[in-house]
């Protein structure tokens, strides 16, 4: 629970105006365990203390009627309130269905080498994909979604879709996979962070953890970031992956739980193994992928050259509709 001082609501001064100019940034972590909230940050935390000022008469200081700030504390504490605002974030608690365009990045980090920079790290490809979602509020508080996903290759300096990948490592010339993705199935509880139907050998450090984001408010926006360690048994292959996501988005709609869904800008970062196409063997390294999505409110968003590849490789995917 975050510290705070009583604090009395009033019209900000010329003075108070420059203060709150000084503050660039504050976070609000759920990872430190006594946070501070000053009464600048207070009344920078979005101007919510600016407009109850002016709704309402100034608070007393001996109140026991908690504050903006308390309430906003106690919904960043709060599993159930984090749960439904991931789902507000991911896709539409209305029910309605969404599609999210997901282009991105997937680098090469050969660590601890001592190499060149060029050899350390590179660009490897391009990626370009989208996820169709349905998303519901069930009746114990957990968020449950529906979900298609598709991502096709691109080559990582020219404007071509990417049929054949040179291994800079082995000298092979590889076919690269004409698509990647599939069905999910999923839940995010309150208490116990994510299931996945069909999740059997997958382990993550989210599972059976209550549902918690780390939050960072300025002025009128926030980011929200999670992130999680996973290994993933198949077989006799085993395979680790960090990721980290982030939301960029606007207080007021955020608080606003009229709003079903809460528009946002979504980046996707994960440190992973090589992936199994590119024959690496137990070459030392791995992956870095980097994803920037964004919700559309209709398929038609969707860029043009996309729309053609899905349509030539995967007909009638795209207008397909989920159900429960």
């Amino acid at each position: 629970m975050l510290m705070i001082d009583s604090i009395a609501v009033t019209t900000p001064t010329e003075s108070d105006r420059c203060r709150m100019r000084d503050i660039a940034v504050h976070s609000i972590s759920m990872n430190d365990t006594m946070p501070v909230l000053t009464r600048r940050d207070c009344l920078l935390g979005g101007g919510l203390l600016l407009a109850a000022g002016s709704t309402s008469r100034p608070a007393s200081a001996t109140s026991n009627a908690p504050s903006t700030t308390q309430k906003l504390d106690a919904r960043i504490a709060d599993p159930s309130f984090n749960t439904e605002l991931v789902g507000r974030l991911q896709g539409d608690l209305s029910g309605r269905q969404r599609w999210i365009h997901n282009p991105g990045f997937v680098y090469a980090t050969v660590p601890g080498q001592g190499l060149a920079p060029g050899e350390f790290g590179r660009l490897l490809y391009r990626v370009e994909g989208f996820t169709a979602r349905i998303s519901r509020l069930t009746d114990d508080g957990s968020v449950e979604e529906r979900s298609h996903s598709w991502m096709f290759y691109r080559h990582a300096e020219e404007d071509r879709w990417l049929e054949k990948f040179d291994n800079p490592w082995t000298g092979e010339t590889l076919d690269a996979p004409p698509f990647r993705g599939g069905p999910s199935h999923s839940w995010l509880r309150p208490a116990t962070g994510p299931e996945l139907d069909g999740g059997a050998g997958l382990e993550s450090t989210a599972f059976g953890r209550p549902t918690h984001l780390n939050w960072r408010i300025h002025d009128s926006n926030v980011w929200l970031t999670r992130h999680a360690a996973s290994r993933l048994r198949s077989g006799t292959t085993v395979r680790n992956e960090f990721s980290i996501d982030q939301w960029i988005c606007r207080l007021d709609h955020l608080l606003d739980s009229r709003r079903r869904h809460v528009p946002a800008t979504y980046s996707w970062t994960s440190q992973a193994a090589w992936q199994p196409w590119l024959r690496m063997g137990n070459r030392p390294g791995g992956l870095l992928w980097r994803i920037d999505s964004v919700v559309l409110d209709d398929v038609a968003q969707l860029p043009t050259a996309f729309v053609d590849r899905l349509q030539k490789l995967l007909p009638g995917k795209l207008s397909e509709r989920l159900s429960w």
